[in-house]
């Protein structure tokens, strides 16, 4: 870690503005823009790799060959649920709760369209016909970001871009960096994510 640290001190990792990643998502993965409510409040207060505070942008993308590049051999296995669990997602769309292959909870049907956006987003990002990214801001610049659909590309990417929040000394944990502690476990992975895309 000492040779990616020494290689840190010496390169300038810019701050990346808003309109530069998005631009770049735009760009290079065919990335478009959809309501912050397609996901619900309620899912963004309640994850801790997101600061609710900060979200101001949801992007999405939904090409079949760009989705193809995103995911790794391992992700697209993960993906392929096989013919049952995928009927039992497309047929729990308009149930009020996502159907999840395997379980035997009753579920109410829609009494309104409410949850109809939010189904079909958690369903395609199960099933690999969308990756969706939400993006936080402070200033002019992104400071974070969550990859909802599992690439690990692209969440390595972002990590690159953006880093981790800065810890205060009550709030430490993965989601989290000290920059420049050569000790602190989010740091070490944002310098990890920096080399494996050429940044360091």
């Amino acid at each position: 870690m000492t040779s990616l640290f020494e290689r840190w001190k010496k390169t300038d990792t810019r701050a990346w503005t808003t309109e530069a990643v998005e631009g770049w998502l735009e760009k290079e993965f065919r990335a478009y823009e959809i309501p912050l409510a397609a996901i619900s409040s309620a899912d963004y207060r309640n994850d801790e790799e997101v600061r609710d505070d900060l979200i101001y942008k949801l992007y999405t993308i939904t090409h079949p060959d760009v989705l193809q590049r995103l995911y790794s051999v391992e992700e697209k296995a993960m993906k392929d649920c096989g013919p049952e669990a995928y009927e039992d997602y497309w047929r729990s769309l308009f149930l009020r709760q996502n159907h999840r292959p395997g379980t035997e909870t009753a579920h109410t049907a829609l009494t309104d369209a409410s949850w109809l956006a939010y189904n079909l987003l958690t369903i395609q990002h199960a099933l690999g016909q969308r990756t969706s990214i939400v993006l936080e801001r402070e200033g002019g610049q992104v400071t974070g970001a969550k990859v909802y659909g599992m690439s690990d590309y692209l969440s390595t990417f972002l990590v690159a871009l953006t880093g981790y929040r800065e810890a205060g000394t009550n709030e430490r944990n993965y989601y989290s960096m000290v920059t420049g502690d050569v000790d602190d476990v989010g740091f070490n992975w944002y310098l990890d994510c920096l080399a494996r895309h050429g940044m360091i």
